[in-house]
């Protein structure tokens, strides 16, 4: 029996369908939405599952719009792989409103493999009708069954200085930070690895755009893998595939749709300075990255020196992602940098303006030069500046200063 690993999303989806009629859960293909939804539908008295994967069932859903679920009155309703009928959307829409006047007791759970901004006709059909979550591989929390809550403290309380956390070993944690089956059975990762990323070209990239060039994908993963945590450049990138940038630009865009890649926007706000605005570029799976790179976690340090730094940034930037979706109070993340060269990885800026800086460093060892950067902030935004952390590969929470740290990257998980 395959082994079963607890989702934190479960608690917030539960709430949501008391709150709503409908909740989307989208999230890339083998991220675990199936398995989810089925095991939450457990908790139901009434539930019907339905699968628009079975050809069967797409075909008649796509001729008769509805008719899969037309009959079933009260319950949980889960449609999954929702995106494969569109034409569904405005019939859940007018079902949903029904359902309203009529004070009836029946709920719809939706899952599908691609962004929402993919959907615009199931997003316009049920704006305030649903909400949407987001499914991420698995966290390095949920995997280790650890507690999850570096931002929570990072944001509220700070961390404990006495607190002490196994060392981190990069090699060892990407591979259980990741897809389900890849995290739990797969043996041939690498085979695993390909089969995914050729799947999700042929099925989901080819579903939702008439690409003209498909064969340009992988080359253009490849480009993007090699520039992960780096200034996003199309004017190069375009040059280097002998396509047009507004191509280029959609292909970005399919490639963010399907979860597999994703933008971290500039942070530009409050400071008499000229802000570098460009996004950097970054993957959902740090796995995948890797297998893309051609190099493996074990490997990469030794092999690619010259981008191990931008790849841990990369597993960090995911895990934050993955706590963030967790959280109710809406923060966002950026990156730094301004034209005279501040940089910061990562800056977390909650909903009334507070700031929380993060480097992240591939070494051991941290100096007070480290923290140059992240003091110009807190020098300049003090009353936002909530407090600066640098991730190293060490053990212990060392205090720099009243508001700022050098923490363990393990406390991501362990703290």
């Amino acid at each position: 029996m395959a082994e079963i690993i607890d989702r934190r999303l479960a608690s917030l989806v539960t709430g949501d369908l008391r709150d709503i009629e409908a909740v989307f859960i989208n999230g890339g293909r083998q991220t675990g939405k199936s398995t989810f939804v089925t095991s939450l539908g457990e908790r139901y008295r009434n539930v019907r599952y339905i699968s628009f994967d079975d050809i069967s069932l797409r075909a008649a859903e796509t001729m008769s719009p509805g008719i899969t679920f037309e009959s079933i009155k009260e319950g949980l309703i889960i449609l999954d792989e929702i995106q494969l009928v569109p034409d569904t959307f405005l019939v859940l829409k007018s079902r949903i409103d029904s359902l309203r006047r009529g004070k009836r007791k029946l709920k719809f759970l939706l899952t599908g493999s691609a962004d929402i901004m993919l959907l615009p006709r199931l997003a316009d059909a049920l704006v305030g009708r649903m909400y949407v979550r987001t499914m991420y591989p698995f966290s390095a929390a949920e995997i280790l069954i650890a507690p999850g809550n570096f931002l929570r403290k990072m944001l509220g309380t700070g961390p404990d200085t006495l607190q002490s956390f196994s060392k981190p070993s990069f090699a060892r944690i990407v591979p259980q930070a990741t897809f389900p089956r890849l995290s739990l059975g797969i043996k041939n990762k690498e085979q695993w690895c390909q089969s995914y990323i050729s799947t999700l070209i042929e099925r989901d990239v080819k579903n939702f755009s008439d690409i003209e060039r498909i064969e340009l994908i992988p080359q253009l993963l490849s480009i993007l893998a090699n520039r992960t945590g780096r200034l996003v450049n199309d004017a190069d990138i375009s040059l280097a595939l002998k396509i047009s940038q507004p191509t280029l630009k959609r292909y970005r865009t399919l490639l963010n749709g399907v979860f597999l890649t994703f933008l971290l926007p500039p942070w530009h706000k409050g400071l008499e300075k000229r802000f570098i605005k460009s996004p950097k570029i970054y993957f959902y799976d740090t796995m995948l990255l890797c297998h893309i790179l051609g190099v493996s976690p074990a490997e990469i340090a030794a092999k690619r020196p010259d981008i191990y730094g931008f790849v841990l940034e990369n597993f960090v930037i995911s895990e934050l992602y993955k706590q963030l979706s967790l959280m109710e109070d809406r923060s966002s993340l950026y990156h730094f940098r301004t034209s005279d060269q501040m940089e910061i990885d990562f800056l977390v800026e909650t909903r009334n303006g507070g700031l929380l800086a993060i480097e992240v460093k591939a070494a051991s060892t941290v100096l007070p030069a480290d923290f140059r950067h992240i003091r110009f902030l807190s020098e300049s935004l003090p009353d936002n500046f909530l407090r600066g952390i640098v991730l190293y590969q060490g053990d212990k929470v060392i205090q720099f200063d009243k508001k700022l740290f050098a923490i363990p990257v393990s406390a991501l998980w362990e703290m």
